[in-house]
């Protein structure tokens, strides 16, 4: 059984440093992300809240309270991936979605994720620009 991702979640596990909402989200996102973007288990790209967001404080009962603006986010990777060909996302290697979004530009990747409040830290920019610290892919 896959594990369910929301789209954009691909792009988070790159700028990813140990930090978050609070220590249930970090641990909570630590454990899928050892899962999904270090171990490589199967996942289902979704835009629609998944494993991630249950420990979100933003996740209100089955929909975010920044629903409209993730999902476009999430949108736009599903846009990226299959322009670089990945058709199929509900039973997918993480190493075969990264290899699709290694063939974006970073101002691509950048475009997605410049009005996210985790990107001014500038952890995503730096792994969009050095495509050698992507795990996967």
């Amino acid at each position: 059984m896959p594990i369910i991702l929301r789209a954009h979640h691909l792009l988070c596990f790159l700028g990813f440093r140990g930090a978050g909402y609070s220590k249930e989200f970090v641990e909570n996102f630590e454990r899928v992300y050892k899962s999904v973007y270090l171990e490589n288990l199967p996942i289902k790209i979704v835009s629609f809240p998944d494993e991630i967001c249950r420990c979100c404080p933003n996740l209100n009962t089955t929909e975010c309270r920044f629903e409209q603006k993730v999902k476009e986010y999430d949108e736009k990777v599903i846009e990226l991936l299959k322009l670089y060909g990945l058709y199929d996302l509900e039973d997918v290697l993480p190493s075969e979605a990264y290899s699709a979004l290694k063939k974006a530009l970073p101002q691509q990747l950048e475009s997605i994720c410049r009005t996210c409040e985790w990107f001014s830290l500038g952890f995503c920019r730096e792994s969009f620009y050095r495509k050698d610290l992507w795990k996967n892919g």
